[in-house]
């Protein structure tokens, strides 16, 4: 770097050991950083960055060393330029990303980047799976991203929409100046430049705290962004990487593709803790779905109508595209007569049919604001669309007379084709919304129905009765075809709210698709009859129902029941619990009803925060093996639908990886996990990010479900060690979080907790509503894991595993033992690696500063920082001894060198906030008031977290 370029950057990166291009892209915003700063009209605030970021004292007198931040205006104008210049050095990362990825496609003319779907498919071949055998694979695979609203995502959608539009500027500038884009001048000079400087300049002055807390309303239109901006157009691509590998691999076969790739989301549907997603909420979260995607469809299809102008002067159509057209005039009112070209370009003709078919099922969902009352009948609004597989017929009609008229390049690809996808995957519904309630609330619900009913003696509550009681009654009263209660019954208005979102599911499945809501998720099922309450619910509501045929009564239902199993209690006992749940003899005929078909939710989060990293960890793998071998029994489907947060400590880590760890015999092709918070917009952001991480997931399933068996090792011993070193993890685990009373005041000094709660980034509470904030037990798994990385300790991603390590590999024979299965355990060996990246994102000297802070205030702060360093430096050691590394992340990681960068430019965010917790503690001992933006101090700690957030690219 020049040494002008050094007075005028921020801070004066000079990335080292980073590909040439990302260290020129980092040098740059680095800079242009800078002088858009100085442009500001704050010509001290770049000095006192500078000064901040040089300073090597305690951050706890900084203020001593630097009075300027004495001002909290100007303390927050100083978070803000570090943590856009975070902002920045993300974005550049991704750019670096899409770059290195188009590079490995260029070089292989098969496109067999790694982890592609080329390499998954060439590599089936290689293997030996036949065309008939991949052909029964595309059948059976199914991967289901679902988002959720959980809040880790700390930046307003203002903010990320510059930071895209940047990542175009940067990309836009790795292309040869010779090959400039065809909108730009002949002369384009430097427009790039101007282009990057003109967005950092309006999102420096783009706030980036919300006014207000974000509402479910909110939630649910981020949400829809990244449909609307990534995932409608992904999806397609997906298809046609598939199809152009097995074309290459299999070229003298044809395929049929279904879709493989099916969204899901929470977002509007999940009421576990929320108090604000109401029936009404969840109700236009559907409408809203279906609105979208229809103006989508609108608008592909006005765009086909410029293109398939054939004419049938030139190229005659076919008979059926002839006769559909007749059709079509007889049911769809439509005036083209100022028009007359339509006439004689008949694809034209049907795309117009179409787009005022599509118009009129839009204009169908105006009738249906309130879904207590009966909406229009589709009849009543011809020629609407009344299912998307009629709209999907109509394409594939164009599709098949394109194909006749030689034109197969217009039926099998590009936008028709496209289209044509987009259609059959995301149907009407868009992405089928979950309905998700905590197992506490249904019983209160149940004790009315039955108090109301009678079918219990008097004065016995159905809440009180045994779990055997509880599943007897529940049985009967399912298997019994009359409803429980009268139709005019009407509760209390917590049992009117329970039983409206079985009403909004029924309407949802009549008015938006028959897929639109299919899901009912049960947090915290703990028993059979957890279950069964919910199928007791929906039966009463319709949605599971009694037919009458020669061999007697079946069940038909339009709801499949998911138990949520998240603690490491519930995890160890879900297989049980499954199996009693098979041999009920109405829950047999619930399977029958859904095709044998059962769906089953494990939670990373919650258990993590239970039982600690390892015994989380060892937990969940032993639960899906125990599962799956469950179902066979059963001669039930299984697909696991796993709860992964974006952090380790919350299951987070590589999902291709995760993929290919399973059990052997747990997978059998449909996988559902979450993606969540920032995880969400860094891989749905940008077109090129969300394609190379569908890839990764499509690539793992592929190989996960269709290579052939291998010999399997011995897994005996191996799951032996595992579960006395889960075991001893637990323990050690536990021991600090639950069993130290000094835990609790540690970790709300050490951290700042008490401020996460006041950031505006969510619906949901931080605490479950109704529980006393007394320690964690209480505490949402997501502030947990927000609280450690912000203070450096990463906690949750490895505390209590060099206990373990240490304990078994005591002897030689079981160091012998750990080493076997970190070289041959796929599984084992990503815990390890996963654990070694939290150790390296951890700062022990960061963690001192905010120990010291925990001591100051009362807590027994350095005590348990030394427990915590010293299980730190233990597990840093065995994760060396295994791996046979000088360092976590090996000699040639490019993450390594990341952190190399980030690690020093992150510690003025570290100093600032340790600075202003104790600010706060000083102005407001008691906690401070409740005053929303309204105190400068607190705008700027909230600002701190932000930043901190930005430079670890990590929340919860």
């Amino acid at each position: 770097m020049t040494e002008r370029a050094m007075e005028t950057s921020l801070l004066g990166l000079d990335p080292q050991g980073l590909s040439e291009p990302l260290s020129e892209d980092i040098r740059l915003l680095d800079r242009m950083m800078g002088e858009v700063l100085a442009e500001q009209g704050d010509p001290e605030l770049l000095a006192v960055a500078r000064r901040i970021y040089q300073d090597e004292g305690d951050p706890r007198s900084l203020a001593e060393r630097i009075p300027e931040l004495t001002d909290p205006v100007r303390v927050q104008r100083l978070l803000r330029a570090y943590t856009v210049l975070f902002q920045l050095l993300n974005t550049a990362e991704q750019k670096e990303i899409i770059r290195v990825n188009r590079c490995r496609a260029a070089q292989d003319s098969a496109g067999r980047r790694p982890d592609s779907i080329a390499e998954a498919v060439c590599r089936l071949r290689d293997a030996g799976v036949g065309a008939e055998r991949v052909q029964e694979l595309l059948e059976q695979i199914k991967i289901c991203p679902t988002l959720t609203a959980h809040p880790t995502e700390a930046r307003r959608r203002a903010v990320l929409n510059k930071l895209y539009s940047i990542a175009g500027w940067l990309m836009e500038r790795s292309i040869p100046s010779e090959l400039p884009r065809l909108d730009r001048p002949l002369n384009p000079g430097g427009a790039v430049e101007r282009g990057l400087r003109g967005t950092l300049t309006a999102l420096w002055q783009t706030d980036e705290l919300r006014a207000s807390r974000i509402t479910v309303e909110d939630e649910v239109r981020n949400a829809l962004y990244f449909f609307e901006q990534t995932i409608l157009d992904v999806v397609p691509w997906l298809h046609d990487d598939l199809r152009e590998a097995l074309a290459t691999a299999y070229p003298e076969h044809s395929f049929r593709i279904p879709p493989f790739i099916q969204y899901r989301s929470w977002v509007g549907g999940d009421r576990d803790g929320n108090p604000n997603v109401t029936p009404d909420v969840t109700w236009r979260t559907l409408l809203t779905h279906k609105e979208l995607v229809l103006r989508y469809y609108l608008e592909r299809v006005q765009a086909l109508q410029r293109l398939l102008t054939q004419s049938c002067r030139l190229v005659p159509p076919s008979e059926e595209l002839l006769q559909s057209l007749e059709k079509d005039r007889e049911t769809v009112p439509l005036a083209i007569a100022p028009r007359p070209r339509f006439q004689s370009e008949p694809y034209s003709l049907k795309l117009l049919f179409i787009e005022a078919r599509l118009q009129a099922t839009l204009d169908h969902l105006q009738g249906l604001s309130d879904f207590r009352a009966e909406g229009p009948s589709f009849a009543a609004q011809l020629p609407a669309y009344t299912l998307s597989g009629e709209l999907l017929e109509d394409l594939h009609v164009i599709q098949r007379s394109l194909r006749a008229g030689h034109a197969a390049a217009l039926a099998d690809e590009g936008p028709l084709a496209h289209l044509a996808v987009q259609v059959w995957t995301f149907g009407f519904r868009l992405a089928a919304l979950d309905v998700r309630q905590h197992s506490d609330e249904h019983a209160p619900v149940l004790d009315e129905m039955m108090a109301t009913s009678r079918i219990l003696p008097t004065g016995q509550r159905y809440s009180e009765l045994s779990e055997e009681e509880k599943v007897r009654v529940l049985t009967r009263e399912i298997a019994n075809p009359r409803a429980l209660l009268p139709r005019n019954w009407v509760g209390s208005p917590e049992a009117q709210a329970v039983f409206q979102v079985f009403e909004v599911i029924r309407h949802a499945q009549h008015y938006i698709s028959p897929h639109s809501v299919t899901t009912y998720i049960i947090s915290m099922t703990h028993g059979v009859s957890d279950v069964l309450e919910v199928l007791l619910l929906a039966k009463e509501e319709g949605l599971v129902r009694w037919r009458m045929t020669d061999d007697g009564p079946v069940m038909e239902s339009d709801l499949d029941v998911v138990p949520l199993f998240e603690t490491v209690d519930d995890l160890h006992r879900c297989e049980g619990l499954m199996r009693q749940l098979f041999t009920n003899r109405v829950y047999r005929q619930q399977l029958a009803a859904r095709d044998q078909f059962q769906e089953i939710m494990l939670g990373y989060s919650d258990s993590s925060k239970d039982g600690g990293y390892l015994a989380a960890n060892w937990a969940l793998q032993d639960a899906q093996a125990r599962l799956a071998a469950a179902c066979r029994t059963a001669g039930v489907t299984l697909r696991l639908f796993h709860g992964r947060g974006g952090t380790v400590g919350r299951g987070g880590g590589r999902a291709n990886q995760a993929i290919l760890s399973q059990p052997p015999g747990s997978f059998s092709g449909q996988i559902r996990f979450t993606e969540q918070g920032e995880v969400i917009s860094f891989r749905y952001g940008l077109k090129p990010i969300a394609h190379r991480h569908l890839e990764q997931i499509a690539n793992a399933v592929l190989i996960a479900a269709g290579e052939p068996s291998r010999p399997r090792p011995d897994l005996k011993r191996w799951r032996e060690a595992m579960v006395t070193m889960a075991g001893v993890s637990r323990q050690a685990y536990r021991s600090l979080v639950y069993d130290d009373s000094g835990f609790w005041e540690f970790y709300t000094h050490a951290t700042p907790i008490a401020h996460i709660s006041r950031l505006p980034i969510a619906s949901r509470p931080v605490f479950r509503p109704g529980k006393k904030i007394s320690g964690v037990s209480n505490l949402r798994a997501i502030p947990w894991v927000f609280a450690w990385v912000q203070s450096r300790y990463m906690l949750p991603g490895w505390y209590g595993l060099g206990t373990a390590l240490d304990r078994f590999g005591a002897d030689p024979e079981g160091e012998k033992l750990l080493r076997e299965m970190y070289q041959r355990w796929r599984f084992f060996r990503t815990v390890i690696r996963n654990a070694a990246l939290e150790l390296a994102r951890a700062d022990v000297p960061t963690t001192a500063w905010y120990a010291a802070r925990a001591a100051t205030q009362g807590a027994d702060g350095q005590r348990i920082h030394d427990i915590i360093c010293a299980e730190l430096e233990l597990t840093r050691s065995w994760i060396l001894r295994l791996t046979g590394e000088a360092d976590l992340l090996g000699p040639t990681s490019v993450v390594k060198r990341t952190i190399a960068l980030r690690n020093p430019a992150t510690l003025p965010l570290n100093k600032l906030q340790v600075y202003l917790l104790d600010t706060w503690d000083r102005l407001y001992p008691e906690g401070g008031p409740d005053v929303g933006r309204e105190d400068p101090w607190r705008d700027a700690l909230l600002l701190s977290i932000i930043g901190i957030a930005a430079a670890m690219q990590s929340t919860g």
